[in-house]
């Protein structure tokens, strides 16, 4: 990411979602950006578990942590569950 943090920048692709009538589910992490994120976050975030349970950020959508070096992704239920077929969430 840039010197925007990663929850502006999602709050952007929220917007941008929307504006395109969909509506949007998830936000996808790979393990950098979790990590990234987790510094910039004002809330803990663990691999497993709490992230999970307890959605503050990043406009309340669930966070899925992708098997991923660097991914940062707003996504639908459609996109989500595509994504989920051929790949591990963690």
């Amino acid at each position: 990411m840039n010197m925007q943090t990663i929850e502006q920048y999602v709050h952007e692709e929220i917007e941008r979602i929307q504006q395109q009538g969909k509506v949007p589910v998830g936000v996808m992490l790979g393990h950098e950006d979790w990590l990234v994120f987790s510094e910039q976050s004002k809330v803990s975030y663990t691999p497993f578990g709490s992230a999970r349970r307890y959605q503050p950020a990043l406009g309340g959508l669930l966070l899925v942590r992708i098997d991923e070096m660097q991914a940062v992704r707003v996504v639908t239920q459609t996109e989500l569950d595509v994504f989920a077929v051929t790949n591990q969430i963690l």
